[in-house]
C-alpha cells in the first residue's frame, strides 16, 4: 500500500491534465465549427446575392427592349 500511496500524487496530475486537455480540445472544436459554419454562410449568401444580380441584369435587359 505504500507503493500506491506515493504514486497518487503522480496519478491525480495526470488526471488533471488529461482533463484540462479533453476542455481545451473540445472549446477549440467548438470555435472551430463556429468559424466553418460562418464561412458556409457567407458563401451561400454571396451565391445569392449573385444570383440576384444576375436576375436583376436580366429584368434590365428585358425592359430595355
Amino acid at each position: 500500500m505504500k507503493n500506491f500511496s506515493d504514486y497518487l500524487p503522480v496519478i491525480f496530475s495526470v488526471l488533471v491534465l488529461l482533463i484540462i486537455w479533453f476542455v481545451i480540445r473540445r472549446i477549440l472544436g467548438s470555435v472551430s465549427d463556429k468559424i466553418n459554419n460562418s464561412e458556409i454562410y457567407k458563401e451561400e449568401t454571396l451565391k445569392v446575392l449573385e444570383e440576384i444580380r444576375d436576375e436583376l441584369k436580366e429584368m434590365n435587359r428585358n425592359n430595355s427592349k
